[in-house]
């Protein structure tokens, strides 16, 4: 099993016990699903509990250990954070590792190459809207290499905001890059950017994981909008 190459993923985020059973369902919503084992960890779930069921997936999973500064919700020591990616990675087809923790992770991020797995690098501003000077610094952070992903998910106040954002994509339309609002624009917002050619797009399948994330369902829903838009326009391109 591969992590999908086509894009845009459909990404099903799953953050609580009941929210494995996604796992081992035959259909989903999504084209893969994350896993986030920081959440599972706060809600008392045990490792041997999330492993079990990664041995059974039937889908393509993203591994993610967030840390608190970005959304995560367990305050990790760096070895035993490392210890656990390396311990789940196996049963993975890609993992979530931050820009800021890369250093620190880098034998988790090496291990992930050498077996063939997706690597996402990622970015967030939760609390209020990244600066172009930010999205510049991550940007050039970016570990270019094959099977990775640049994402960057900041919050929108305001279209300036989701201006800035789309603009990376609009300027880097060959990059592998995951681009997404968080708060109260963050649907309006990721609809806009897939269309623009986002990789990833996220959707819980259990209960949000983020601030105004939508669901798989819906961000199906956005990806089929982008999809008879662009069928449309590539259909008046070769009528001319």
């Amino acid at each position: 099993m591969k992590f999908p190459q086509t894009h845009p993923v459909v990404l099903g985020t799953v953050t609580t016990p009941s929210g494995l059973r996604y796992l081992t369902r035959k259909t989903l919503s999504a084209d893969a699903v994350e896993i986030r084992v920081d959440a599972l960890l706060a809600e008392k779930v045990p490792v041997e509990k999330i492993e079990t069921a990664l041995r059974k997936k039937k889908h393509p999973v993203l591994l993610t250990l967030r840390i608190p500064a970005e959304g995560g919700q367990r305050a990790w020591k760096v070895a035993e954070r490392r210890e656990l990616f390396l311990r789940l990675l196996p049963n993975v087809e890609a993992i979530d590792v931050e820009l800021a923790t890369a250093r620190a992770m880098q034998p988790v991020i090496d291990e992930a190459r050498r077996t063939g797995k997706t690597v996402v690098l990622s970015a967030h501003a939760i609390q209020k809207p990244a600066s172009p000077a930010q999205v510049a610094r991550w940007v050039g952070q970016f570990d270019h290499q094959p099977s990775t992903i640049l994402k960057i998910a900041a919050r929108i106040k305001s279209w300036r905001d989701l201006q800035h954002l789309a603009a990376l994509l609009v300027n880097h339309p060959d990059w592998p890059l995951a681009v997404m609002g968080l708060g109260p624009y963050a649907g309006q917002s990721r609809a806009v950017l897939t269309a623009l050619g986002s990789r990833l797009i996220y959707g819980y399948l259990d209960q949000p994981a983020a601030p105004g994330q939508p669901s798989a369902a819906e961000a199906r829903k956005m990806v089929n909008v982008a999809a008879v838009y662009d069928r449309s326009k590539n259909t008046e391109i070769s009528a001319t």
